[in-house]
């Protein structure tokens, strides 16, 4: 390394020789008179220009201008390089920065420290270990601002072993007692080995959660995009709605705003007629006001006749403004409204029909609850009326006198969701019954009594079995009834799934309990009815 200069401002230094004595300040492009004098080229140029072409040192006449001092501007440049490097190297305290243990008066930087001195070199004092043979084997690292932490805190000594009894750093001194000591360069390669290990499980796990990150993204945005189609859907069939009552809210208006513009013009004629009458009138009352006054007898006379006639006058007495209102009923619109209403909310079951199989419950039929009658299939799916009695055991739970069965499936919280093949029968009930419900004895079915069931029977009709109970009117007959039930909101709803249309909904239920799906296949007339009530497998799950 070059030795530091001195400052430019002391005598006898090399730097004051390298300064313009015009602008005081380090040559730029110097130039030398023919005098010997040297000077920045501006700063010359300057001077000459206001002097007439003489030196400013000596007053000397400047025949020419004077060439750039070539070795004069290469040596301002390298004792600028050298006080860049100086600055570069003194320690400043910043961040980072270790200063030289063995610099006294002006600290460097340090270059590398030295876990075996246990001290930290500039780059000047390094070369005594990059030169020294003794020296060369000490490890050199970057530099370590603590460098106390390397050291046995209890014998003062370097820390070159590894106890791997008490996973730390040792000295030499420290040895005694311990089992089991290697040097820290072997066990840096064995934590370098299990490091290298640990990365590569680390980024396997980035790599898995990366993979997850990803997946998690793509259901985010398929649901997304179905939530946004349901949105529109949704939306669509609201703004149909709106559509609907608006058109038939202005139907029903329309007589009552075209009554009221006829009787507003009757009004105004009835009005402008008698307002033409009193101006008549006054002015004949005014004209008979003149002809008072004449005492001429004749001309009075011959006037008199004339004012008194006012031509037609209309007997106002039998004139009156027609304000009857006869507009009929609104019934008709309003019929017409819901019916559109009501087409368009059927345009919301198929939404409701895609959200709810995700609820699905494998329900299986509970044979103890069965009534006598009833055979059950041997995987619990299916029911049907057997014709006559069987011999079974006489549990509390069994129906004794309705044709009824129970699943085993409790439901006492959350979304449920089944669904029944009813195919061809003409009688079934399907539901849901509270698990304290009388199951005994002629039962009155309804939601009083814990009960929440829709029957088919005589073959065409359909009805809620509520309090008194409530006529189903559908279009076709059900093949396959869905049956969700939300625990939380007390409601019961019940769908053709073919058909993709809402049956009945029961709603604040007060459910109180745990609750199980209810069926009755009905009993048989001859070959009518007989085939069972089927509930589903498998339910086919929207993607």
């Amino acid at each position: 390394m070059v030795p530091t200069s001195a400052s430019p401002s002391e005598p006898g230094s090399l730097g004051k020789h390298l300064h313009c004595s015009i602008c005081m300040d380090t040559f730029t492009d110097p130039v030398t008179t023919a005098c010997g004098h040297s000077f920045c080229k501006l700063c010359l140029d300057r001077s000459s220009h206001v002097n007439d072409s003489v030196c400013p040192l000596c007053k000397n006449y400047i025949s020419r201008i004077p060439d750039v001092n070539i070795v004069l501007r290469d040596i301002v440049k390298q004792m600028k390089e050298m006080q860049q490097e100086d600055n570069d190297e003194e320690y400043t305290g910043a961040a980072g920065e270790v200063a030289c243990d063995v610099c006294s008066d002006k600290k460097l930087k340090a270059k590398k420290s030295c876990l075996v001195c246990l001290a930290s070199y500039c780059s000047v004092h390094l070369d005594n270990h990059l030169s020294t043979e003794r020296l060369k084997g000490h490890k050199l690292v970057e530099p370590v601002e603590n460098l106390d932490a390397r050291a046995c805190l209890k014998h003062g000594r370097p820390l070159e072993l590894y106890s791997r009894e008490r996973q730390a750093c040792i000295c030499v001194l420290c040895m005694e007692g311990q089992e089991e000591v290697v040097s820290t360069e072997d066990e840096w390669k064995k934590k370098r080995s299990e490091l290298d290990n640990t990365k590569t499980e680390l980024n396997e796990n980035i790599d898995k959660r990366n993979t997850k990150t990803a997946e998690i993204e793509e259901a985010f945005k398929s649901c997304k995009d179905q939530l946004e189609n349901e949105w529109c859907d949704i939306d669509n069939v609201f703004n149909a709605v709106m559509d609907i009552v608006e058109e038939a809210r202005a139907r029903a208006l329309k007589p009552i705003d075209n009554r009221r513009q006829v009787l507003e013009n009757k009004a105004k004629g009835l009005k402008h007629e008698l307002e033409a009458e009193i101006n008549k009138l006054g002015k004949a009352i005014s004209e008979l006001d003149n002809i008072s006054v004449l005492e001429d007898h004749i001309l009075f006379l011959q006037k008199y006749p004339s004012l008194t006639d006012t031509g037609d006058i209309i007997d106002w007495d039998e004139v009156k403004l027609d304000t009857s209102l006869s507009f009929g009923t609104i019934r008709k619109i309003t019929t017409k409204m819901l019916e559109k209403i009501q087409q368009e909310m059927d345009k919301l079951t198929p939404i409701e029909l895609k959200r709810i199989p995700k609820f699905s419950v494998d329900v299986k039929l509970d044979p103890d609850s069965a009534h006598q009658r009833l055979v059950l299939s041997e995987d619990r799916k299916e029911v049907k009326d057997g014709g006559e009695n069987q011999e079974l055991p006489r549990f509390s739970e069994r129906f004794d006198i309705f044709g009824s069965v129970v699943g085993q499936n409790t439901l006492f919280s959350g979304k449920s969701y089944w669904e029944v093949e009813v195919n061809n029968k003409t009688g079934w009930d399907i539901g849901l019954v509270r698990g304290d419900a009388n199951r005994k004895g002629k039962l009155k079915l309804s939601p009083d009594n814990g009960y929440w069931v829709i029957v088919h029977y005589e073959e065409e009709k359909y009805a809620a079995l509520t309090a008194p109970p409530v006529r189903i009117h559908l279009k076709e007959k059900p093949e396959k009834v869905g049956v969700f039930v939300d625990y939380e909101e007390d409601l019961v709803s019940f769908y053709d799934v073919k058909a993709e249309s809402h049956i009945y909904s029961f709603t604040e239920c007060s459910f109180r309990a745990e609750l199980y799906p209810y069926f009755s296949p009905h009993v048989k007339q001859e070959e009518k009815n007989a085939e069972p009530l089927i509930i589903c497998r498998e339910i086919p799950m929207e993607s």
